[in-house]
């Protein structure tokens, strides 16, 4: 898990709301430029035709073209170093609604690269979520509110 959106939230925003390979690739252009010294030797001619491809093109390769996008995206994702380690997150204090039972006082407890962030919760339960999910409950430093939450 990322541990802050070094892309910013726009471009996640944007990101959110692409419908089809060809938007997710028009999107990454941009982006995969701004990251070139720490993509060297990456091949992006693949996904300067599938930024142009038609409907009927995509059909008969979205599999391998979803394939090579989501490798990409997680290329990109390791290039970019994150803004917080997760060592800097260990102690946090969260807050999470669960409905039907209120809302509970947490604290970031251990980190794991496979599970994520293992909270314990005052009532004594634990839960592990993702990078995703924990933003989604902290609170900004310096203000009382909560942060927004993580593009989908």
């Amino acid at each position: 898990p990322r541990l802050d959106y070094s892309c910013g939230s726009r471009w996640q925003g944007q990101l959110s709301v692409c419908d089809d390979l060809p938007s997710v690739a028009r999107l990454l252009l941009p982006l995969q430029a701004r990251c070139g010294a720490l993509l060297a030797g990456s091949d992006s001619g693949w996904l300067e035709s599938l930024a142009a491809m038609s409907a009927a093109e995509l059909e008969t390769q979205s599999s391998e073209l979803t394939r090579m996008v989501t490798g990409r995206l997680n290329e990109l994702d390791r290039a970019v170093p994150p803004v917080r380690k997760p060592s800097e997150i260990l102690g946090e204090v969260v807050f999470k609604q669960f409905k039907g039972h209120g809302t509970f006082l947490g604290t970031v407890i251990e980190f794991d690269q496979q599970t994520g962030f293992r909270l314990q919760y005052d009532d004594g339960d634990t839960e592990d979520v993702s990078w995703n999910d924990l933003r989604t409950m902290m609170m900004p430093r310096g203000t009382g509110e909560a942060m927004p939450p993580a593009p989908k």
